[in-house]
């Protein structure tokens, strides 16, 4: 009887064979996820864009005039997202009344968003 011989392990071609295939799926999700990520920054910055909006209502009704700065809203309780940067928010006057004309974007997208509250309402477009 001769003695069997085991030999545990994976071959050079099957360890060649799963990285690959790691390697394609990979590819294709990858990119999917960086997409997802700016979508999520996007939905972000459309949502801080609502809200400041909507608190600079309540500055408004408060104070009886427009805030000139992001830093007035926390007055109302307002504070910016984690990632959100307002590259832009500045008071002006539109067709003869106060207007505040806003950009924001997120870290993790290259979209830039833009509003002028209360000139064109609630609407937000892409810069």
């Amino acid at each position: 009887m001769s003695p069997k011989s085991s030999q545990s392990g994976f071959s050079l071609i099957e360890l060649l064979i799963v990285v690959s295939i790691i390697g394609i799926i990979s590819a294709f999700a990858i990119p999917r996820l960086a997409a997802s990520r700016a979508a999520a920054g996007d939905a972000v910055s459309k949502a801080d864009l609502r809200n400041v909006m909507t608190a600079m209502v309540q500055y408004q009704l408060r104070f009886g005039v427009y805030p000139s700065a992001v830093a007035d809203m926390t007055q109302v309780g307002f504070s910016p997202s984690s990632g959100v940067t307002f590259s832009t928010f500045k008071l002006e006057t539109k067709d003869g009344s106060p207007s505040v004309h806003i950009h924001v974007q997120h870290s993790n997208s290259s979209n830039k968003w833009h509003a002028h509250y209360p000139f064109q309402g609630m609407a937000i477009e892409p810069r």
